[in-house]
């Protein structure tokens, strides 16, 4: 009787098909680096999946994506780090007076985890989960705009809320920052 009911309501919850998590099924082209909301050396390829710091680049630049995450809703993306720098960082921005030349996590209106396994958010560091400091590591970001809070899901173990993040803005974007050889692709979230 339980599985049929949590079945029944699993189903009510998600009977809506033209939303996935938060984004538009018609939104998926969003997932994309923005050629205009990134420091000028990065280069972004393949349609604007991938963005990568040349040879060289230092100290980290960011980047942000197309896809505006407002109001209510959970939303939730992937990035994989095909090519790790010295500590890669995922996870989310505002975009009043960010700074693309710098780490995302050392502004106020930034808030990433880093392949050390900390949180980062105006230079205040909050230990969160083990190291991931490898190619191919996969980091789902879950945002959580009802609650404004942020989670993540590193390699398929998900981790809770950053505690110390529990009253996000209402408007937000994706972020990375990554210096010399790091290469990041972000995607739709995919199990």
């Amino acid at each position: 009787m339980l599985n049929t009911t949590w079945l029944h309501n699993t189903k009510s919850i998600n009977s809506n098909i033209n939303h996935i998590r938060g984004i538009s099924k018609s939104n998926y082209s969003s997932y994309v680096w923005d050629k205009t909301s990134c420091d000028s050396k990065l280069i972004i390829e393949d349609n604007g999946k991938v963005v990568y710091a040349p040879n060289g680049l230092r100290p980290w630049k960011s980047v942000r994506a197309k896809m505006l995450l407002e109001n209510n809703g959970i939303y939730e993306w992937d990035v994989i780090l095909e090519k790790v720098c010295s500590w890669s960082w995922v996870g989310v921005c505002a975009s009043e007076n960010f700074n693309y030349g710098d780490r995302a996590g050392n502004q106020p209106n930034g808030w990433v985890l880093g392949s050390n396994g900390y949180c980062l958010n105006n230079s205040k560091n909050v230990y969160y989960c083990p190291l991931f400091h490898s190619n191919g590591a996969k980091i789902t970001v879950h945002l959580d705009m009802n609650k404004r809070t942020c989670s993540f899901t590193v390699n398929g173990t998900k981790y809770s809320e950053v505690s110390a993040w529990n009253n996000l803005p209402s408007k937000l974007y994706p972020v990375v920052s990554l210096y010399s050889l790091g290469r990041f692709r972000i995607q739709p979230h995919q199990d």
